[in-house]
């Protein structure tokens, strides 16, 4: 089920946005009415879409945005004065973050819901996909370390190096990244 933090100060309006996001979408929906709340909330749970209904008048909206933006994986939809949009689509489109002026129809509203989800979606995705690739990366460099090691130690060349440390993998049951790590413990210490 998607989690949405809906942000609004106004009771009335956060009670609306409310009804129509339980109109056309199964959520789990939290409030929050200050920003200071909404970040405490961000930092606690995953939400698929964050909605930031303007004006908070003493509070730093855009600030929060490109935090939230930055931050998570939560897709971000700003919902605003009309002359406030224009500045914020400029500053927020870059990061992702949609913006959807005041007054709006619930088609649109709908659409920019769904747009934010699907966003979310995607970035979730290529967040996972840079963690693997992050990780085998380390491996990678790890190992490298390891060969080194074992061609300064052991005199191996570097096809014998990748053989052991290959073979070591497969007799005991370990990965290649368990493996180096025990070489570099044992020549390095």
């Amino acid at each position: 089920m998607n989690r949405i933090l809906l942000v609004c100060a106004k009771e009335n309006s956060a009670q609306t946005l409310e009804a129509l996001l339980n109109d056309f979408l199964q959520a789990e929906i939290v409030r929050a009415t200050q920003l200071q709340q909404a970040q405490e909330l961000l930092s606690q749970h995953i939400f698929r879409l964050v909605i930031v209904n303007l004006p908070f008048h003493s509070e730093n909206i855009e600030a929060f945005a490109l935090g939230a933006a930055e931050s998570t994986a939560s897709g971000i939809l700003l919902l605003c004065p009309q002359d406030s949009a224009q500045h914020l689509l400029e500053r927020c489109l870059p990061q992702g973050i949609l913006v959807l002026p005041k007054p709006f129809s619930q088609p649109m509203f709908v659409q920019s819901v769904y747009l934010g989800l699907s966003t979310s979606a995607r970035l979730s995705e290529l967040l996972q996909e840079n963690r693997k690739l992050h990780s085998k990366l380390e491996e990678l460099k790890l190992v490298s370390r390891a060969k080194a090691v074992l061609i300064e130690y052991l005199k191996l060349t570097e096809p014998q190096a990748h053989r052991y440390i290959e073979k070591q993998a497969m007799d005991l049951g370990l990965t290649r990244r368990q493996v180096a790590l025990n070489i570099l413990k044992t020549y390095e210490s």
